[in-house]
């Protein structure tokens, strides 16, 4: 049952990091490593990094929920992360996932999940809403983004720190360039149909936060963390 989930849920390694997925009776957990830098984010893994982590978590939520046993691809449509550590969590080796199926028909579903260090603090929550699509109905959808060829993962994109650049100031307004990206920095975000997943543009406007908020108050040491 587990290889069928991992399987049926559209995104695929190395997007996919998933390891020990374990499935329950309402629920499935997983572990998984801190991969992306955190540059100026205080803490062991970026907030942007456990959205994507929880909501691929939430995908196989669903897809053991679905009565349909076939490839669907699972796209988040509205998420809501909250920070819910009492301290700033600490580097982990790995860290453990829970998501529950909320509720799920043909066509959306819906997410609780958690996050938690390996003493079973508490850290994170995300719910995630999400809108189900067929494999049939997703090739038909974005036929025009097809790529036949494969591109070969050189290394892991997820572990980089995609440049910003062309950074400027203004009051309290900041403004900058974010990528640029290509096909293979996408890996397994989909097969044939590369598209920039939300962690690595979340991971961008969160550094580019930080940033700004360093330049306010005049520190460029500082350190900050995302609350939601």
């Amino acid at each position: 049952m587990v290889e069928v989930i991992i399987g049926s849920i559209g995104v695929t390694a190395p997007y996919y990091a998933l390891e020990n997925l374990t499935i329950a009776k309402d629920e499935v957990s997983a572990e998984f490593a801190a991969e992306q830098p955190m540059d100026g984010e205080a803490g062991g893994i970026a907030a942007a990094e456990v959205g994507r982590h929880l909501a691929v978590l939430g995908a196989c939520a669903l897809a053991h929920s679905n009565p349909v046993k076939k490839k669907h691809y699972y796209i988040a449509l509205n998420a809501v992360l909250n920070n819910v550590g009492k301290e700033t969590a600490a580097s982990a080796v790995m860290y453990t996932g829970v998501a529950k199926t909320l509720d799920i028909d043909k066509r959306n579903g819906t997410v609780s999940a958690t996050l938690m260090a390996p003493d079973k603090t508490l850290l994170y929550t995300l719910k995630t809403k999400y809108y189900i699509m067929s494999e049939p109905l997703f090739q038909r959808l974005f036929s025009a983004k097809k790529q036949d060829c494969e591109f070969p993962v050189l290394d892991n994109p997820y572990k980089t720190e995609f440049p910003l650049s062309d950074i400027r100031y203004s009051d309290y307004t900041i403004n900058a360039r974010f990528g640029p990206f290509r096909p293979e920095d996408c890996s397994g975000h989909f097969i044939s149909y590369p598209c920039i997943p939300v962690a690595i543009l979340m991971h961008g406007l969160s550094r580019v936060a930080g940033k700004l908020l360093a330049k306010v108050v005049e520190d460029d040491s500082l350190q900050y963390k995302v609350v939601s």
